[in-house]
């Protein structure tokens, strides 16, 4: 059954990431990236909805954490995540049934991108932080619209030929089994779970 499915990313990363996506998976995607400016926990259920309301079979929103980690705004992250995330949403009339999944990363995507190069699970304070260890393998890496144009092939293929695609989705596994074991709840990846799904693992 070929699937439809709408991917929202917060922000300009994701964006070209989901992009570079388009026409290696088997299903239709459909990048749905929020503004820079608007990417409010409002703005993401606006959207969210949306995508419910258009008649999408599947629905994954990538998160960046790292502005969701204490205070209010863990509070309504979860609050939010409890609301749409693994449950079918839709209208039974009108034969909607749209499954809305939250991938997460801590800090944010790049973290994904560093585990085609090394293991970690280091506390990042600051996205400059993590920016720094991924430039020491992938030189010149800028988070711009500039640099992302610059990428032939996209994002992942990118990656796949810098970095290894392999190690990648075990070292995203074992920063997840890690969680429980060393009772962390920062650097951690999920979008191997977002590329499984779209059957491109």
């Amino acid at each position: 059954m070929n699937k439809s499915i709408a991917v929202i990313g917060e922000g300009i990363t994701e964006k070209y990431f989901i992009e570079s996506l388009r026409g290696k998976s088997p299903f239709e995607i459909t990048p749905r990236s929020l503004d820079l400016k608007a990417s409010s926990l409002r703005a993401l259920e606006g959207h969210i909805q949306d995508a419910i309301d258009k008649g999408f079979d599947e629905l994954y929103c990538l998160i960046d954490m790292d502005n969701k980690q204490e205070g209010t705004a863990k509070t309504n992250y979860l609050n939010l995540k409890n609301k749409y995330h693994d449950k079918v949403h839709g209208n039974k009339k009108k034969g909607i049934r749209c499954k809305v999944v939250f991938i997460e990363s801590e800090r944010c995507i790049e973290l994904w991108f560093l585990y085609h190069f090394i293991y970690t699970t280091k506390k990042y304070d600051s996205f400059s932080a993590l920016e720094n260890d991924l430039l020491k393998h992938w030189s010149g890496y800028e988070k711009t619209d500039k640099f992302f144009r610059t990428l032939k092939n996209g994002l992942f293929s990118e990656l796949k030929e810098r970095g290894s695609f392999d190690e990648a989705i075990i070292r995203a596994e074992q920063s997840l089994t890690s969680m429980m074991t060393d009772d962390r709840t920062y650097t951690y990846s999920e979008i191997h779970l977002f590329l499984k799904a779209i059957d491109l693992i």
